[in-house]
């Protein structure tokens, strides 16, 4: 599953949410509704544009701690996962 973090504030979302894909491939919606701007909360941003827009959303991946779960870019995700983190 491919997840992103909103580095610039959109119609949706504030700096910070973390996204998922929508079932269905279709789209991407928050993990959770903290960062939440819209009260919708079917609404979301199609698979094409969040990937190819880096200056909105940028790609991180789930890491999975002993006590809590972070989400990283691609170049933290791989030094974390090298060191055994």
């Amino acid at each position: 599953m491919k997840f992103y973090k909103v580095i610039k504030e959109n119609f949706l979302w504030e700096v910070g949410a973390i996204l998922k894909m929508k079932f269905g491939d279709s789209g991407y919606v928050p993990i959770d509704d903290i960062f939440r701007i819209h009260e919708d909360s079917d609404e979301y941003i199609s698979t094409n544009i969040i990937e190819n827009s880096p200056k909105f959303f940028e790609r991180v991946y789930k890491i999975n701690l002993i006590s809590s779960v972070v989400y990283k870019i691609k170049e933290e995700a791989k030094k974390m996962i090298q060191k055994g983190i």
